[in-house]
């Protein structure tokens, strides 16, 4: 890849894939195909994947959000294909425009500017004051949309999640969590997608949060753990985020997350993503041609066990 193509939804600083290339070391001519080279003839050879074939601008991407390393690479594209076998209730068709009904009380999206220091912020705001049963798993669901398209458009160091609780009811949503749901969704997210998490931020001025952070210190490493921080208001949060790429309602400059929402829920629909998720949704695992004892090893225990997940 050259350049990086011009997206209407994400943006990318002017230097952005030659500083990032040169992160990892693969900045000198040629090092980066060489690269994608051994990943594509790697995933050729691997007989339980159903799907053999990626862009090679898809397999880059993979590469740079595993910080370059090509091992770490083979492993995220194979648990990722093996958690859409092992967690299809993530993967289930939804016409986001006309059956996710929970754009009333939840705005969220990608932040179309990056940070100063090349990496992404992913906003959710709630100002739900009741959930129904459903809300939890469809919104997972739409999180892991969100997600197959950063995996195929992005080129970041990272992502910074912000997430405004501010006007949300803590104690209704905590009764309805399913931390099970909730482990599971997260696993996806980073061990399958190699999701690199920065820093997460919570605001809100509700003790309830503590309790949401004490049961999910139980699924998460002790270096994410670190990395998360709560703050009682926005003042508070643009101390330690770049406030310019903020939307509006977070005191920042960029357009509200209502209309970010709205634009994201009309590419997530779109005739072009719903057709090349579908066939993302394709690149699974056939268990029979696997090695048994490797996928013991790996995968036991991941759908109902609490495992601490690593993160970069």
């Amino acid at each position: 890849m050259e350049s990086l193509p011009m997206n209407t939804l994400l943006e990318f600083n002017k230097d952005t894939l030659q500083t990032i290339r040169k992160d990892y070391n693969l900045d000198n001519p040629g090092i980066m195909d060489q690269a994608i080279d051994v990943l594509q003839e790697w995933v050729k050879k691997q007989n339980h994947f159903e799907k053999k074939y990626y862009p090679r601008e898809y397999l880059e991407r993979r590469i740079i959000f595993c910080k370059g390393s090509v091992e770490s690479a083979k492993s995220k594209i194979d648990k990722n294909c093996t958690l859409r076998t092992l967690m299809p209730q993530f993967y289930m068709f939804i016409d986001f425009k006309t059956e996710y009904k929970y754009s009333k009380i939840m705005w969220d999206g990608l932040l179309p500017k990056m940070t100063d220091d090349y990496y992404r912020i992913f906003v959710v705001k709630n100002v739900g004051k009741s959930f129904d049963k459903d809300f939890i798993i469809s919104y997972f669901r739409w999180t892991v949309a969100a997600a197959e398209y950063l995996t195929a458009n992005d080129y970041s160091r990272g992502v910074i999640i912000i997430i405004d609780y501010s006007q949300t009811n803590l104690v209704e949503l905590l009764k309805l969590m399913d931390f099970v749901e909730l482990r599971q969704a997260i696993t996806l997210l980073i061990d399958g997608y190699g999701m690199r998490v920065k820093a997460v931020h919570i605001i809100t001025p509700s003790k309830t949060a503590e309790t949401i952070f004490a049961f999910c210190k139980k699924m998460l490493s002790a270096k994410l753990i670190q990395r998360i921080q709560i703050h009682k208001d926005f003042e508070s949060l643009h101390k330690v985020v770049q406030r310019d790429v903020l939307p509006e309602e977070l005191g920042g400059n960029e357009r509200s997350i209502i209309k970010l929402h709205k634009e994201w829920v009309d590419v997530l629909s779109s005739k072009e993503f719903q057709e090349y998720y579908s066939e993302m949704k394709a690149a699974s695992t056939n268990e029979k041609y696997r090695q048994t004892d490797k996928f013991n090893e790996e995968y036991m225990g991941i759908a109902g066990t609490f495992k601490t997940l690593n993160v970069d």
